[in-house]
């Protein structure tokens, strides 16, 4: 039987995420199977998480956070961190935590592309822990 991971993801900035997800879905082990949801921000990622807990124990958490000209930024990181670190702690599950922090969209970009992609990055994280 599969081992079952929920990808969770933001599609506030498509073209990045996609590319995050391309690179997750390339590099993940075919042993896994992976169903996808899709919310309207990184906030609402935390949320899905937690409500799929009793069906799924490993999560990838994949969105972009983009620093403005205010606070938002700080807050909004920090937050979402600390609640998938409390939800793998309390809950006893996996979340490979996939969500860019950055200070504008050329970060994230690179980030998602073909060279230093953040999502196989998250995919390899699931392997090296989960595969024997």
């Amino acid at each position: 039987m599969k081992s079952k991971v929920a990808i969770v993801y933001s599609d506030y900035y498509k073209d990045i995420t996609n590319g995050l997800l391309d690179g997750f879905n390339n590099s993940i082990d075919a042993s896994f199977e992976c169903d996808e949801f899709k919310v309207n921000g990184s906030w609402e990622i935390i949320y899905k998480i937690n409500s799929l807990i009793d069906k799924y124990d490993k999560f990838v958490a994949i969105g972009v956070i983009v620093k403005g000209e205010t606070d938002h930024y700080e807050f909004l990181s920090a937050s979402i961190a600390n609640q998938l670190l409390n939800l793998t702690t309390l809950k006893n599950v996996y979340i490979s935590n996939c969500i860019l922090n950055v200070l504008n969209i050329e970060q994230a970009t690179e980030r998602a592309g073909s060279k230093n992609n953040k999502g196989s990055e998250s995919a390899l994280a699931l392997n090296n822990l989960f595969i024997t």
